[in-house]
């Protein structure tokens, strides 16, 4: 058997589990320390990128209380949090939901959370190159440069994958990095917009918080659209086998990631909203974040946050790239060909899985590649990323209260997860009744689709069922989890 590095001992469970693979079948243990952990979750998330046209999007939906819906979608989205902090404390590996949902529910009940979350990020990789692609045309067009966006977001995928490619610190440096300082420009932004007082000259007023006679209804979708903008606050549970400590390290991340990205978004969101004359007008902004960082603080710095937009969405792009290749390495140590538990020798990275994944992502893209605007291309190719995460999370949760039962936890974590599990399922009645309207439509079939496929493979292809049925990676979580 492998001896691991001292400073990788919590990781050793899940990489323990596959003592013969070779070093060109696993994974580099104990790369990883806190920040470059939660990078993963904070990548995946790309506030900079949500924050630059959310606004618009809300005030279009919910009227002026863009913030209040992005705030009751945090709370929404921290009892999700809650249910992987409770997995990954006692159990991690680069499986994520099929390690620990498959230990404690069974190998099919994590093969298909596996399945989903990992088509999920697959979808989002793709979505978000159109994305940047989407972001890039007005950044370059300041520059004089004008390039179609169906090149940009293809130029994004060949990046990404390079990227990818990396070894997992870089990777994660490369994401830390084009995060943090596109949030830095945020904040610095709208601190100076609420100094001088936005439109009204009160930058600090309440009323983004506030319902402004607005119905419940009216505000419950725009709470299913703000819930997509903390999608992806788990994603460090993907390195649970390249992370020092991950036992320690990775609970934290999920909920510092999710706590971080919601503080950030719904203040910037309140500037904005507070720099606008009225909500009819934020509705009708393309980039409203840019607009009034052009009349509150400069030009120049208005562009400098477009040019964010771009690279929180590339980065986010390839923390998705990064996390769908992990869990697709994970379930080929189990069942799929050898090719997908083959790592490179030289950087460590999942090379076999990457390349599935950076296919999936392609042809995410190329399905919409015919749309004249990348903003439709973006809406279309998410939606289906964001119908499939919420099938995810309510796996994931339900796992979380059979482990809750099963363990003899006290009472309250179980309730607190049943209230979870109610909010998911308003989320579900909102977003799927009534059913959505053309070419929407499509995107929520195409779900269905996914999540039937994931149920039937295994009963379809006998090797499959057999691999997750005797996984040494579920064995070992159950031992982890369940003693």
């Amino acid at each position: 058997m492998t001896t691991l590095d001292p400073s990788s001992q919590e990781s050793s469970t899940a990489v323990a589990a596959y003592p013969d693979a070779a070093e060109t079948g696993r994974l580099r243990a104990g790369r990883l320390r806190f920040f470059r952990t939660i990078a993963e979750s904070v990548g995946v998330q790309g506030p900079t990128a949500g924050v630059v046209i959310a606004p618009a999007v809300l005030a279009s939906v919910s009227g002026g209380g863009t913030a209040l819906v992005e705030l009751v979608a945090a709370v929404a989205m921290g009892f999700v949090a809650y249910a992987f902090v409770i997995f990954t404390r006692g159990f991690n590996s680069a499986g994520s939901v099929y390690g620990f949902t498959g230990a404690v529910a069974g190998p099919l009940f994590g093969f298909i959370s596996a399945w989903t979350l990992m088509l999920v990020y697959v979808s989002f990789a793709g979505g978000l190159c159109a994305v940047t692609a989407a972001e890039a045309g007005p950044a370059l067009g300041t520059l004089g440069l004008h390039v179609s966006w169906q090149v940009s977001a293809v130029i994004a995928v060949v990046l990404v994958m390079a990227l990818a490619y990396l070894d997992i610190k870089v990777s994660a440096t490369v994401i830390l990095a084009l995060e943090g300082v596109s949030m830095l420009l945020v904040v610095t932004a709208c601190s100076i917009i609420a100094a001088k007082g936005g439109f009204h000259g009160h930058a600090f007023s309440s009323a983004p918080f506030r319902p402004n006679g607005v119905t419940f209804s009216v505000l419950g979708l725009g709470i299913v659209l703000s819930f997509s903008t903390f999608s992806g606050f788990e994603a460090a549970a993907t390195l649970g086998e390249e992370s020092r400590q991950p036992r320690r390290l990775i609970p934290p991340a999920i909920a510092a990631s999710l706590a971080v990205v919601a503080v950030f978004t719904i203040g910037a969101i309140a500037v904005v909203t507070n720099a606008y004359p009225g909500v009819n007008q934020l509705s009708a902004a393309a980039v409203p974040l840019v607009t009034v960082t052009d009349r509150f603080v400069a030009g120049w710095m208005g562009n400098l946050i477009n040019f964010g937009g771009v690279v929180s969405a590339f980065g986010a792009s390839l923390a998705c790239t990064v996390g769908a290749s992990r869990i697709l390495f994970a379930l080929g140590r189990d069942t799929g060909p050898v090719m997908l538990r083959r790592t490179s020798r030289l950087t460590g990275a999942p090379s076999g899985a990457l390349i599935w994944v950076g296919a999936g992502g392609l042809v995410t893209l190329l399905l919409f590649i015919r749309e004249p605007l990348a903003t439709r291309a973006v809406a279309l190719s998410l939606t289906y990323g964001a119908d499939l995460i919420i099938v995810a999370y309510i796996l994931v949760v339900i796992a979380a209260i059979i482990f809750t039962i099963r363990r003899r936890m006290a009472p309250a974590r179980t309730v607190i997860l049943l209230v979870g599990l109610a909010v998911l399922g308003y989320v579900v009645k909102a977003t799927f009744a009534p059913f959505p309207a053309p070419p929407y439509r499509w995107d929520a079939l195409a779900a269905g689709i996914t999540l039937a496929t994931g149920i039937v493979l295994p009963f379809a292809y006998p090797p499959l069922r057999r691999g997750i049925r005797e996984s040494p990676l579920l064995k070992a979580g159950a031992s982890a989890l369940l003693r």
